[in-house]
């Protein structure tokens, strides 16, 4: 969830364009190469790119005229092979940024639909990059057809992103950064891109995770990695380990949790932790202030949270942004209103939200909120 914190990043490259003859629709060769994307082959096209989290890699217009397009569906058809990497296609806006439909690409071959309920509003096909790091696709056929009706696919508000607000609203030269929940130090490395000249805490309790995490920012002075979880109480506790990394938690999953989360749910050997509350973390490691707590924690927001209402009351943290459950995806875990309540409570006001997740059967998974402390004068 957290890990999409740095939203679309736009090439500011010339992008090179290929040539295709004038089609309806979508058309393999009419394509359109971004940043440093190589390509090896036009049929298959083969896109290939070391890149940073959520770059283009190749986008193909929509050519299909309005006058065929008013009032109409759009579907697009791919057959497509992830070679390396994870990446994502989908269909963009007029903006270019706001996604109507996209899905994430898995190993090996498959076959793709996209739909939107107005073809008008499709101005491109996008592939792009889910992480930092060597990306490569085959796009092996593209097709495209007008449809009566179609199914709406993408929700949320997804031009945006909480990064961009955090630089906006945070006048700080050398922000102070506890990043609770780094898992592998994705959004550690956003926050770094963001804010050059902050510190940041990077606190990951999972012994696996964290020797995965910590090497990524060895020699970077700006970056104190520490194998920790933050809760109401000092001491250890039991972490719930999974075979998907992203879901470990001090809470086991939830009972038909399964058809919520990415991948499978498969149980590993749990581990015990170590646990500090806020206050004590920071008292440790002689943070006077905190201007930024991110806190992606599966369900134990709210706990880590409780404890420290008078700490939160007295703006020594001046922007929470929080991941939000509104499924149950966690046999215990924080209700979404009762988080933003509880800071609300302390002075925070609730800024935006960001990246929702939808499940098609019971809506509304998860996403994050920005809440800046801002008490009543």
């Amino acid at each position: 969830m957290l890990d999409r914190l740095a939203g679309l990043w736009r090439t500011t490259k010339r992008a090179i364009v290929a040539e295709g003859t004038d089609v309806d629709g979508f058309e393999l060769g009419s394509f359109t190469l971004h940043g440093d994307t190589r390509t090896a082959a036009e049929s298959p096209l083969r896109v290939a790119a070391s890149t940073k989290a959520w770059s283009y890699l190749a986008s193909w217009p929509n050519q299909w005229p309005v006058g065929r397009a008013l009032g109409r569906g759009l579907k697009v058809e791919l057959d497509v092979r992830l070679l390396a990497g994870r990446a994502e296609v989908g269909l963009v806006a007029g903006d270019l940024e706001t996604f109507v439909h996209r899905t994430a690409l898995v190993d090996g071959a498959q076959k793709v639909v996209l739909e939107a309920p107005d073809a008008t509003a499709v101005a491109a096909l996008v592939v792009r990059s889910i992480e930092e790091g060597s990306v490569a696709v085959e796009v092996v056929g593209l097709s495209s057809s007008m449809a009566e009706t179609v199914k709406v696919r993408e929700r949320g508000f997804l031009n945006k992103n909480a990064t961009d607000d955090l630089v906006a609203r945070l006048a700080v030269e050398k922000p102070i950064i506890v990043d609770v929940g780094a898992n592998k130090g994705d959004t550690v490395a956003r926050f770094l891109e963001a804010f050059p000249a902050a510190g940041v805490w990077a606190l990951e309790p999972h012994p696996d995770t964290y020797a995965g995490m910590a090497p990524r920012f060895a020699g970077d002075t700006r970056v104190r990695p520490r194998r920790l979880a933050l809760s109401s109480r000092a001491g250890t506790s039991i972490m719930h380990s999974y075979t998907n990394a992203a879901i470990n938690s001090l809470s086991p999953v939830a009972q038909g949790a399964e058809g919520l989360v990415d991948g499978s749910v498969v149980a590993s050997a749990a581990v015990e932790v170590e646990l500090q509350s806020l206050r004590q973390f920071c008292t440790n490691e002689g943070l006077e202030r905190v201007d930024i707590l991110k806190l992606d924690t599966q369900g134990h927001e709210l706990d880590i949270l409780q404890g420290e209402t008078e700490f939160l009351r007295s703006g020594k943290v001046r922007f929470v942004l929080v991941e939000l459950l509104f499924s149950s995806v966690y046999a215990t875990q924080g209700r979404a209103g009762e988080i933003i309540g509880l800071l609300e409570g302390c002075g925070f006001k609730l800024f935006d939200f960001y990246d929702f997740a939808y499940d098609e059967t019971s809506g509304l998974k998860w996403g994050d909120a920005l809440l800046e402390f801002a008490p009543a004068s």
